[in-house]
């Protein structure tokens, strides 16, 4: 990962903080805080707007709990359920213990209580920004692993999941019920198609598409 202050100072410049608020009072105030600390920011009065007006900027989300029509809560398992993976911080009015859990449960970055206090609140949007950088990164590892994977036929999946778990050339063949020389001709096709020199690196491979896959499986709204 580069040097944080840079990393942030980068992404200072392309993130967009979305402040969801039923109160304009609070939407004002935290524009004007947010931008005096150099974040670009864009305001709603609901979470009707601003899914009305989604944007592919990385950033994250301050989100108030408690609104008229969809609350903080519905919108956050609203937003999971679409695979919309923005970074939320919660304030709220009222201390209410069991909402906190469950946002956190579902990967909320932090809960406040409001008026948050103003480092704490700075320090929070910085940690929701890396993250949304690191989501973005690992989403985009995946995805080009996803893409080498499915090079393979189906046959070659089955093999290079059993090179994987160590089986042998020999041992591969006799499971399947083909030739050494198939199965020699479908390990070299493997490993061409995945850029892999060996068994080792293609365990790495299968381990690391495993890896990602968990990470963005644990980020989805429980059933």
């Amino acid at each position: 990962m580069p040097e944080k202050p840079r990393l942030l100072q980068r992404l200072r410049e392309k993130a967009l903080i979305r402040v969801v608020d039923d109160d304009e009072t609070v939407l004002v105030a935290l524009r004007a805080f947010l931008e005096m600390d150099d974040w670009k920011v864009k305001t709603y009065r609901s979470a009707e707007a601003f899914l009305g007006d989604l944007s592919p900027l990385p950033g994250c989300m301050v989100l108030d709990v408690r609104m008229p029509g969809m609350n903080g809560i519905e919108l956050q398992q609203h937003m999971l359920a679409h695979e919309i993976r923005t970074p939320i911080i919660f304030l709220s009015a009222h201390g209410d213990i069991s909402l906190a859990v469950d946002a956190m449960r579902s990967g909320a970055v932090m809960f406040m209580e409001k008026p948050p206090k103003p480092e704490r609140l700075l320090s929070c949007i910085e940690e929701a920004v890396l993250l949304d950088w690191e989501q973005s990164r690992r989403r985009e590892d995946l995805e080009e692993l996803e893409r080498e994977l499915s090079a393979l036929t189906q046959a070659e999946r089955q093999v290079a999941q059993m090179v994987a778990k160590g089986l042998s050339n020999p041992q591969i063949a006799a499971a399947l019920g083909v030739s050494e020389t198939t199965v020699r001709s479908q390990r070299s096709a493997i490993y061409a198609k995945l850029e892999v020199q060996n068994a080792v690196e293609l365990a790495d491979f299968f381990y690391e598409i495993a890896r990602l896959r968990t990470f963005f499986e644990r980020r989805r709204p429980e059933a």
